[in-house]
């Protein structure tokens, strides 16, 4: 039974989404491993697995859960980071990922970097995403990198490289920090305190423990608002909190709330301009009639339009409609209108009129929906 209920999580992280297009949640978290990395990648020792543990974490409900793959074979890989980068992003889009109204991502070392690049490759994809949050990325390479290019042509090892003539991070940083769509994405880094034993994933290049990406490698370019995490685990281990109390996973939740989901909403709020009266035969006009609205700056609420109507008519005579001339972005309304109140009856002699101007406002507000 433990085996069919784990069967069918694999089934739903992987192509939930894509059965169910039209149920998604607002907010997809995608995870993204690392070099030589998989859907295991995030597993830890004692069997907890960090996708799992968000999808059923109620303060998660709003958000669905997909385990990104892309390849990265442990030997004679043949794939640049630019042909990773669209890998993933295709397969995003097969999983409807790009639908949802935010996209963050959990990226593990290299994941960081292949998610930057395909940010940067698709802006309109990009501008989805609040915050990344990363873990062990080497945004100024690793000397671990540069070890493995003697044993292994895999051209991400050139990519990775920890040099001062790394063309490859150097424009992907200068060209991160210059795109307006990419530069107000949110960069949350946590870096490994632990060096990797020989051997082990990425220390397969090494002869000794060793940190495999270092503090100033991880935590380069990543919001200064926000000190960089530091995990007590290796680089293979970063990203395996072992229960929702691990430093990894708070780390994100802490994240997640900073960037709460916000909704943009459109609602019609009204405001009536009341008393305008007029004498028999007489007219009452205003060419710039200043019908104002308050606008919540908490909710970054927008004027979008109005329209103007009469209201309250009583023993007068439309000589036009009211008519909205300009609006002003400050939530005043400016209206033009014209009546004239009714010619002496018989019966009534000459009775004075009135009408109300109700202007009807469309107004865009950003509402917090919860996480």
């Amino acid at each position: 039974m433990a085996r069919r209920a784990a069967a069918v999580l694999w089934v739903c992280l992987l192509g939930c989404l894509a059965a169910n297009a039209q149920s998604l949640k607002p907010r997809v978290i995608v995870f993204v491993h690392g070099l030589h990395g998989d859907r295991d990648s995030w597993r830890a020792a004692n069997g907890a697995y960090w996708p799992q543990m968000i999808q059923s974490d109620p303060q998660f409900r709003n958000s669905d859960v997909v385990v990104a793959q892309y390849p990265t074979p442990t030997l004679h890989g043949r794939l640049s980071t630019v042909q990773l980068a669209e890998f993933l992003w295709n397969q995003l889009q097969q999983q409807h990922v790009w639908e949802h109204q935010d996209v963050v991502f959990i990226a593990h070392s290299l994941g960081g970097i292949v998610t930057e690049q395909m940010l940067l490759n698709h802006p309109d994809s990009a501008a989805r995403v609040p915050f990344i949050v990363s873990y062990a990325t080497p945004h100024e390479g690793s000397f671990v990198a540069n070890l493995a290019r003697v044993y292994d042509s895999d051209p991400l090892l050139t990519d990775l490289r920890a040099s001062n003539d790394n063309n490859f991070l150097i424009d992907l940083e200068q060209r991160w920090r210059s795109s307006a769509t990419t530069a107000r994405i949110h960069r949350y880094c946590a870096f490994e305190a632990l060096d990797t034993p020989a051997g082990a994933g990425i220390g397969r290049y090494l002869r000794a423990r060793t940190r495999v990406v270092s503090y100033y490698s991880a935590t380069y370019g990543c919001d200064a608002d926000t000190p960089p995490q530091k995990i007590v685990a290796n680089h293979i281990d970063i990203v395996k909190p072992g229960s929702r109390s691990a430093d990894a996973y708070t780390f994100f939740a802490r994240m997640y709330r900073k960037n709460p989901i916000i909704d943009t909403v459109q609602t019609v709020r009204d405001n009536k301009v009341p008393g305008l009266n007029v004498d028999c035969n007489r007219t009452q006009a205003n060419d710039d009639l200043q019908v104002p609205i308050a606008l919540d700056p908490a909710l970054h609420e927008q004027l979008l339009s109005a329209v103007a109507e009469y209201a309250d008519i009583d023993k007068i005579r439309i000589v036009s409609q009211p008519v909205v001339t300009r609006i002003d972005p400050s939530g005043i309304a400016h209206v033009a209108y014209a009546f004239k109140g009714q010619g002496r009856g018989l019966l009534l002699g000459c009775p004075a009129g009135h009408a109300s101007i109700l202007v009807h406002f469309t107004i865009r507000s950003q509402v917090v929906i919860g996480n």
